[in-house]
């Protein structure tokens, strides 16, 4: 099957892309794993009227959005991404072994999550845990709340200053994470605690919906929600497989576009910090740039 566009990865940026594709008549295919990002939250926050939303619901609805405007949509993943020339269309394998033809090229295939390495952590992440102030920050206002380390030193330092913005209740256990002096004075002077000890485990407090018990090698406390500050690896396996450059550990891009033509790239897999609305935006506009850029080649044809 030949598409002007095959859009891998079906999470917000790819879907967002997607329907803003099929609505300027392309013939567009989204290849869709099923494993987006955030499929552990219950609840998205910071989506201009959807507030408190299931991603999965707004997904499901989204995906529909695509087939209502004469997209595709493939359940699988891609294993390998190729052509012969610039010139060639290329060629896409999905894990069935079906090879599958396009034009343009983009991947929207997220990033993975890497957490500490404290039990229990993983099993709360999405309910209980959470990485990002903007996301679910206003809902912990004023409340007790643990930041456990142990990953990504800048951001989880970062989020430490950052969240007594909304509670002045904060307890940061480093666990292994390096503070300067002067980090050490900002956080006294925003009232953050510090808790030099390791963390040992952390359960569900099932006394309040989002509570957890930190057990570390100071004791056990008790908190009403937590975060963590995880290794952001995006997964863009494909991309420096098909020839992409990049910088600092993630495939350049400008406005979409990768170093190799007709190979773009939008949301999470080039852009760590991006929320729900963020890489929607993102794919929207990407998809702008690709039906643009489709229109530029098809007049230079005349």
């Amino acid at each position: 099957m030949y598409s002007d566009v095959i859009i891998i990865g079906g999470g917000f940026a790819g879907t967002a892309a997607a329907i803003t594709l099929a609505r300027a008549n392309r013939n567009i295919q989204l290849i869709d794993s099923g494993t987006p990002r955030n499929r552990f939250s219950e609840h998205a926050h910071g989506i201009l009227g959807l507030d408190g939303a299931a991603p999965a619901e707004l997904l499901q609805r989204g995906h529909a959005e695509v087939e209502k405007f004469g997209g595709t949509i493939t359940q699988g993943s891609v294993e390998k991404l190729t052509r012969d020339s610039e010139c060639e269309p290329w060629q896409i394998k999905l894990g069935s072994d079906e090879v599958l033809e396009s034009r343009h090229v983009l991947i929207a295939t997220g990033l993975t999550d890497k957490l500490p390495a404290v039990p229990g952590l993983g099993d709360l992440w999405g309910t209980r845990v959470f990485h990002c102030p903007y996301c679910h920050g206003y809902e912990v206002t004023g409340k007790k709340v643990a930041l456990i380390g142990g990953a990504n030193p800048p951001f989880t330092i970062r989020i430490s200053k950052l969240l007594s913005t909304w509670t002045d209740a904060l307890t940061f256990y480093p666990n292994g994470l390096e503070l300067t002096d002067l980090d050490r004075t900002q956080l006294a002077g925003l009232g953050v605690k510090v808790v030099d000890a390791k963390v040992t485990q952390v359960q569900a407090d099932e006394a309040t919906p989002t509570g957890v018990k930190v057990h570390s090698s100071a004791g056990e406390d008790t908190y009403e929600a937590c975060f963590t500050g995880p290794d952001f690896l995006p997964n863009d396996a494909l991309l420096p497989d098909a020839g992409c450059e990049s910088a600092n550990g993630w495939v350049s891009v400008e406005r979409g576009q990768t170093s190799v033509s007709r190979l773009w790239a939008a949301g999470n897999v080039v852009s760590s910090p991006d929320q729900v609305s963020q890489a929607m935006g993102s794919g929207a506009a990407v998809g702008i740039a690709i039906d643009q850029r489709i229109l530029d080649e098809d007049l230079a044809e005349l």
